[in-house]
């Protein structure tokens, strides 16, 4: 049995254990999760476990700081503007995870939030979650709205409307089997004569309804189209394809996919000619120094390499967009 002394005692040890637990445990919390940002903490966890030297962890941690107040910021501006710069944030952090060999990380993240967006929105929003229409030209217009500057509710209201385009389509369509299984026009029927034609001009009324729809849809999406790249030359082959008639929905997904990797290209390019005008710089600042002109030569031969390579590229993309053209 414990006297009051001692018992005081044992509560005050106790207690002391409880304030060091919850202590270290959160110490952990801290160097698992040192950002504000799930990316950036992902990201970390990621570099602590792939990678042992101390001091390349220390410049990773100091990179991922600075990208931790930017993407704060960001979020800060498209709050109160409507509008930010994660887009060419999230560039620039590729570039930087590529140069530490994380690249897959920052993939990763990606696919896992892609994933759980893709998750949310089935449960939120039964009618975008399907985001299928049979026919192709309807398919291709709504891919191209999807990466619009259209709100949620303009995105919900446009899929209602082209749903009810297919669907008069569709209703066409059966108008068209009913006229062909009405007796020829040159038939002795006066009346079956008279049906044909009164079919006939319902039937061009309807197509014509249906084109200056379809027009007025596709104007409306290409006014509110934002380019989902960043570099100029590439958004105008994005838009090139776009009003390329000929492509089919997958052969545009194939495109955009292509164009894709040759904006990362062309951004990585960007990033090159920056810092080699920074050596540059530091070369006069030198007085032309043996190493800094040997390492000076080299990366101007490598930005070069990059250069030739990419505008081969761009030839071949520009072929592919046009060639149905021609």
């Amino acid at each position: 049995m414990y006297h009051g002394t001692d018992l005081s005692l044992l509560i005050a040890l106790l207690a002391i254990l409880v304030c060091l637990s919850a202590g270290m445990e959160k110490s952990v919390v801290a160097d698992i999760s040192p950002f504000r940002i799930n990316k950036m903490n992902f990201i970390w966890a990621k570099a602590v476990s792939h990678i042992s030297d101390k001091s390349v962890i220390k410049r990773i941690k100091n990179e991922l700081e600075k990208f931790d107040k930017l993407y704060l910021s960001a979020k800060e501006q498209r709050e109160k503007y409507g509008r930010s710069d994660l887009e060419e944030i999230d560039e620039k952090l590729g570039i930087l995870l590529e140069k530490y060999g994380l690249e897959a990380a920052l993939s990763a993240y990606n696919k896992k939030m892609k994933w759980r967006n893709e998750e949310e929105l089935k449960k939120t929003n039964d009618v975008l979650a399907s985001e299928k229409f049979t026919d192709p030209k309807i398919m291709k217009l709504w891919r191209a709205a999807q990466d619009a500057k259209f709100s949620e509710s303009q995105l919900k209201a446009l899929h209602k409307e082209l749903k009810d385009h297919e669907r008069r389509m569709e209703e066409y369509n059966e108008k068209v089997l009913k006229f062909n299984e009405v007796p020829h026009e040159n038939s002795l029927d006066d009346d079956v004569a008279e049906t044909r034609e009164e079919m006939s001009s319902k039937l061009k009324e309807h197509f014509n309804e249906m084109e200056s729809n379809y027009e007025r849809l596709h104007n409306k999406v290409l006014q509110s189209e934002k380019s989902p790249f960043k570099n100029d030359k590439v958004s105008d082959l994005w838009r090139l394809a776009m009003k390329n008639e000929n492509f089919t929905a997958r052969e545009l997904e194939s495109i955009r996919h292509d164009l894709h990797h040759f904006d990362m290209q062309m951004e990585k390019l960007k990033y090159h000619e920056e810092e080699l005008k920074a050596a540059q710089e530091l070369h006069k600042q030198s007085g032309k120094v043996g190493v800094i002109n040997e390492g000076l030569t080299e990366f101007e031969e490598k930005t070069e390499r990059i250069k030739r390579k990419l505008r081969k590229f761009g030839n071949f993309l520009e072929t592919k967009i046009g060639h149905t053209e021609l």
